[in-house]
């Protein structure tokens, strides 16, 4: 049973510190996310899980749907930003990252 406590405390410490990771990048490091938006593919499945990461996000409204989707902040509009911010969302994201060697194979057979 502590094991499980355990368990859920550092997810939700990760899940925080991914938070100021997204925070910091979006307003500090644009050129680290313009870059990866490149290695970014697939598209948003309107899931609602990233509204969802560590604690449910106040502007989510019935069916998965934001109510400030317009004027929404910076992190949410760039969410994901890589691998790192897919691990909790147990595979509901559409987005989905291209690793480099995959995406050199893919250049080339253009």
């Amino acid at each position: 049973m502590a094991r499980g406590r355990l368990s859920y405390l550092w997810q939700k410490l990760e899940e925080g510190w991914g938070k100021l990771r997204r925070f910091y990048l979006v307003h500090y490091r644009e050129d680290y996310v313009q870059g990866q938006v490149r290695w970014r593919q697939g598209a948003c499945r309107r899931c609602g899980s990233c509204c969802r990461i560590m604690f449910r996000c106040p502007h989510l409204i019935t069916e998965n749907q934001c109510s400030i989707y317009y004027c929404r902040y910076k992190q949410c509009k760039a969410f994901p930003i890589d691998d790192r911010d897919l691990k909790y969302l147990r595979h509901t994201c559409g987005f989905s990252f291209l690793r480099p060697k995959e995406a050199r194979f893919t250049q080339r057979a253009s």
